[in-house]
């Protein structure tokens, strides 16, 4: 069975800079948690000259503030690029999928293809990591909390830093 963590993470502490009520909206919010998942995740050395891009499937609001977000930013030596994807496409070489505003089933037919590739998967759908996704990112009592599924980041050949995970212990 997986282990799954999951945790309170105030939006702020994940972000760099200043932040004041009125500049966190809920897509800023996402794409602050979807950075830091992608800062506190390790990939494969053999990764490390390929492009890293960010995609996301069905919300170009989140889209949009995630390009915001990583704007000027580099991890592991290398820019930040968001992509977006619309649901029936195939997605480009993504290092981080983030899935969003599509039916079940097509969140079923994005993940299986890219399952055991090095791909950090990330959603906002009931279910995902039962789906085999890694991530699921949710809102309970007005907080942002998310849920691994750490067996399928091991599956993908990703290790996500203890740093994030203890925070769901």
């Amino acid at each position: 069975m997986a282990r799954i963590g999951s945790a309170v993470v105030a939006g702020f502490l994940l972000m760099n800079g200043p932040v004041t009520g009125q500049d966190v909206t809920e897509p800023a919010l996402k794409a602050a948690f979807i950075y830091n998942f992608a800062k506190f995740t390790e990939w494969p050395a053999a990764l490390a000259q390929e492009p890293f891009v960010l995609c996301v499937v069905g919300d170009t609001a989140v889209r949009e503030a995630l390009a915001r977000a990583v704007q000027d930013r580099v991890l592991g030596g290398q820019q930040l690029r968001v992509s977006f994807v619309a649901p029936g496409d195939a997605p480009p070489k993504c290092r981080l999928l983030y899935i969003s505003s599509v039916t079940t089933r097509q969140a079923a037919t994005l993940l299986a293809g890219v399952r055991d590739m090095p791909v950090l998967t990330m959603s906002d759908l009931d279910g995902f990591t039962d789906l085999g996704g890694i991530a699921r990112l949710f809102f309970e009592s007005g907080r942002m909390r998310f849920v691994v599924n750490v067996a399928s980041a091991d599956r993908a050949h990703l290790h996500i830093s203890g740093r994030l995970l203890i925070l769901g212990k």
